[in-house]
């Protein structure tokens, strides 16, 4: 909401949300980015026929379909400690009830992760006759272009999807503080914004770092978010060394991890177990790989990143 405050505008502008289609288990380490990615749709689908259709079924052939999710189907349940991994529900509910039923009693929805795993699936679902349609795990989820996970929603009262039909790829504007849904492909004004970081490509010590960023910017960088962790893991990717200096350091006093701009530290995302014993070590963050923090020396030198 502060954010929108800030947001001046009476005409719609673009804001960086939009929609992807997301297996139900992708938040929960499940599958690898490849595995996310997997889709077997019907020729033709996904159309979004009635502008709100965002949760997948899988017919009897094997392909997938998009439905709007207040609709009744049997449903697929995924159970990972079970020998019986497919469990089919042939109650009938929405798919949010069906999601629910799943996490409660099982895993999860099913989550198609490849081509062997849809022929398995198949398999199960042809051989009930009686029943055509059965919700997966797959629907589509509001994402923000710099991949943040903010649960924030400010969407206008009323609903009118008819202008969406047809249109799978939907992304949104503000227009008086309130949030409308769009088909990408209109023009409209966009709104953009500044991470205000910057990327040193000087080989300093992490004390040198630190007086650099004072006396020529703010501070070192503190990533106290995973929206700002995603802008240091873009700025990071241009260095010129394997790690860069964070503002983050490790009191031996006290023994704890801090950060210098004095802000607590609840978001954390290092790449090994910390051990809490490394005096005279600071936190830098990977050029390169999954960019996650590690604890190396004060005395090494390497690119850093600054908060203007």
């Amino acid at each position: 909401m502060r954010t929108m405050l800030k947001i001046a505008t009476s005409d719609d502008a673009w804001i960086g949300l939009h929609t992807v289609w997301q297996w139900s288990q992708a938040d929960r380490g499940f599958l690898s980015e490849e595995e996310s990615l997997y889709r077997n749709w019907e020729k033709g689908q996904p159309d979004n026929n009635n502008g709100n259709e965002n949760c997948a079924a899988m017919r009897k052939g094997g392909r997938f379909h998009d439905f709007r999710c207040d609709l009744l189907c049997s449903f697929i349940c995924y159970d990972e400690s079970s020998t019986e991994t497919y469990i089919l529900i042939t109650e009938k509910k929405t798919w949010t009830e069906a999601q629910s039923y799943c996490r409660q009693n099982h895993t999860d929805l099913v989550s198609v992760r490849n081509q062997t795993e849809n022929e398995k699936v198949k398999v199960e679902v042809t051989n009930q006759a009686d029943y055509y349609y059965w919700w997966i795990g797959l629907y589509k989820n509001w994402k923000g272009s710099d991949e943040s996970k903010s649960s924030y929603r400010n969407w206008e009262k009323t609903s009118d999807h008819s202008s969406l039909v047809g249109d799978n790829r939907i992304c949104a504007v503000v227009s008086s503080g309130q949030w409308k849904k769009k088909k990408c492909n209109e023009e409209y004004r966009f709104i953009c914004y500044e991470d205000n970081l910057i990327l040193v490509k000087q080989s300093n010590t992490w004390a040198e770092a630190l007086t650099y960023c004072r006396q020529h910017h703010h501070h070192l960088v503190t990533v106290s978010t995973e929206t700002l962790q995603h802008w240091v893991k873009r700025r990071a990717e241009n260095a010129s060394t394997s790690h860069v200096w964070l503002g983050l350091r490790f009191c031996c006093t006290l023994r704890f991890w801090f950060w210098v701009s004095l802000e607590r530290l609840c978001y954390e995302n290092w790449g090994v177990l910390y051990l809490g014993s490394e005096c005279g070590h600071a936190g830098a963050v990977e050029s390169r790989n999954g960019q996650k923090w590690f604890s190396l020396p004060e005395t090494e030198r390497l690119n850093f990143i600054c908060r203007k």
